[in-house]
């Protein structure tokens, strides 16, 4: 789950797609792939399979895949490994990607920037000071949603986000959540704000927790095809749950740098180091998130 900042908005693909595509149908989704001919033949054979299994782990998570069609564009880049992602409204939707040509195909399974790219798709386009609820749904997401599918296994989920979430905390001279300006605490900063309000929410009643107020969101017709204001995202997503805890959260961190005790988190959820408890209080809730 290590985040590049090469992912952020404003970062161009290095080369054009120049091949056939192939339909998959995932979903009830159906997802037109084109993969540069310039990869080598070992990888272009195995990006289907790598767009599959992220597909179907995003349309396990919302119950569907975000939407009824996507052009999927598969670039050779320079570097190493895979490079970054990006969507693009369109229309037609879009998401582009970017691999090296020494990407080992055997890897592509166990990355994650496919499935984050595709859980974009689930949330409406939102203004530039709200893009760290966009990364963040999109990072804490993509893990459970990975997790969940047998990409990844649980306890490695649980421990990067112990390990890379105090990025997501504010630091000296930072304002709130509306106000970041790095990419930092636009990815982390989001993705502690999803994980706060997955726990409140199943704490309080909404056994899906943020998959429910999710799911409750893209059936309200809350893609990316659409642009929404946050204030309509989260009233619709809390539709699904019967709870305000997404708006009250909001209104906690939006404009206030509210640091987050995450040791208290992490011994209320059992993640102790690189070992997971299941003496912990909410050891149960924790499992829950993973296991759907």
């Amino acid at each position: 789950m290590r985040r590049r900042s090469a992912l952020l908005a404003g970062l161009a693909l290095a080369a054009p797609v120049r091949a056939d595509t192939a339909p998959l149908e995932i979903g009830g989704g159906r997802l037109t792939l084109a993969v540069d001919s310039e990869l080598p033949g070992a990888v272009r054979a195995a990006v289907p399979g790598w767009i599959a299994g992220a597909a179907q782990a995003v349309a396990g998570y919302f119950g569907r895949f975000p939407v009824p069609a996507v052009e999927i564009e598969v670039a050779a880049a320079e570097g190493s490994g895979v490079r970054h992602g990006r969507a693009r409204p369109g229309p037609p939707l879009r998401l582009q990607l970017a691999l090296a040509p020494d990407t080992e195909p055997a890897r592509l399974r166990d990355d994650w920037v496919a499935a984050h790219e595709m859980v974009h798709l689930a949330v409406p386009r939102l203004a530039i000071a709200h893009n760290w609820l966009h990364e963040g749904i999109a990072t804490y997401v993509e893990g459970v949603a990975r997790a969940r599918a047998g990409l990844i296994a649980p306890r490695r989920l649980w421990i990067e986000l112990a390990q890379q979430l105090p990025q997501g905390q504010p630091r000296p001279g930072e304002g709130g959540l509306d106000d970041t300006v790095t990419w930092a605490r636009t990815y982390w900063g989001g993705t502690l704000f999803c994980l706060l309000a997955d726990v409140r929410l199943r704490e309080r009643g909404a056994a899906g927790g943020l998959q429910q107020a999710l799911q409750g969101l893209l059936a309200a017709g809350g893609s990316y095809a659409v642009a929404w204001d946050i204030r309509r995202v989260l009233e619709a997503a809390e539709a699904a749950t019967g709870q305000a805890t997404l708006s009250e959260l909001y209104a906690q961190m939006k404009n206030t740098p509210r640091p987050v005790d995450l040791d208290t988190l992490w011994a209320r959820l059992g993640v102790d180091g690189t070992r997971l408890r299941e003496d912990a209080p909410l050891a149960a809730l924790r499992r829950a998130i993973t296991a759907g």
